[in-house]
């Protein structure tokens, strides 16, 4: 196999990554009543099956890591703008994403506390301490985005880089700001994309990154 054709199928598996992953954070959080937003009580989560949970644990958890494949793919489609500041957007992405599986994983235990407490346990202060410690994690995920996206930007325009100058417009905190605003604004499609805006953000990119760079041949 080819240094080009194994970059490749870093790419597709970091699409496969987004994709899975968004399957199983759908499964966890999705509602069709919203309230996804609230990070005290939780309620959203009594609408969901315990079964959905499951699955959607699983599916995220074990597909997470493939998000690290598809950062190098891109990393190396901006290395010739700059090989320091391409491997800077790969160690951010990679790090960020490490840190995302640490909050994804901790989904499913949140949810069941919310069960739990419904049924009638008064086990509300293990919520809390639960929400404390797993809550920070998605916080560093997004400001980690911000620096990714600045680097990404940044890069591409300089168009010295595999990808057209107009990608610099789908970057990831862009995308994310969009998806936010457009559940937010109560839209439809904000709030089915809302509960894996991450993950929906990055099959975007990952697409278009292998879509774009189709035809070339890196030659690494």
């Amino acid at each position: 196999m080819t240094a080009n054709a194994s970059l490749r199928l870093a790419g597709w598996a970091g699409l496969l990554g987004a994709l899975l992953v968004g399957i199983g954070e759908f499964s966890m959080q999705f509602t069709p009543n919203g309230g996804i937003e609230d990070v005290t009580n939780y309620l959203y989560f009594n609408d969901i099956s315990e079964s959905r949970l499951s699955f959607g644990h699983f599916i995220a958890v074990l597909s997470a890591p493939l998000y690290l494949l598809g950062y190098w793919f891109l990393s190396k489609n901006l290395e010739s703008a700059g090989r320091l500041q391409s491997k800077a957007f790969f160690l951010i992405g990679a790090y960020a994403f490490v840190i995302g599986t640490a909050w994804i994983g901790q989904r499913f235990f949140l949810a069941a506390t919310v069960h739990d407490i419904a049924a009638g346990q008064d086990i509300q202060p293990l919520l809390t301490t639960f929400s404390e410690h797993n809550e920070p994690f998605v916080n560093v995920l997004r400001v980690a985005m911000l620096l990714v996206s600045i680097l990404w930007i940044k890069l591409i325009v300089s168009g010295k880089t595999a990808f057209p100058k107009w990608m610099a417009i789908f970057s990831p905190i862009v995308l994310l700001a969009l998806m936010f605003a457009l559940y937010f604004f109560n839209t439809t499609f904000g709030l089915y994309v809302f509960p894996v805006a991450m993950n929906a953000t990055h099959f975007i990119i990952f697409g278009l990154a292998l879509w774009t760079t189709r035809s070339r041949n890196l030659g690494q």
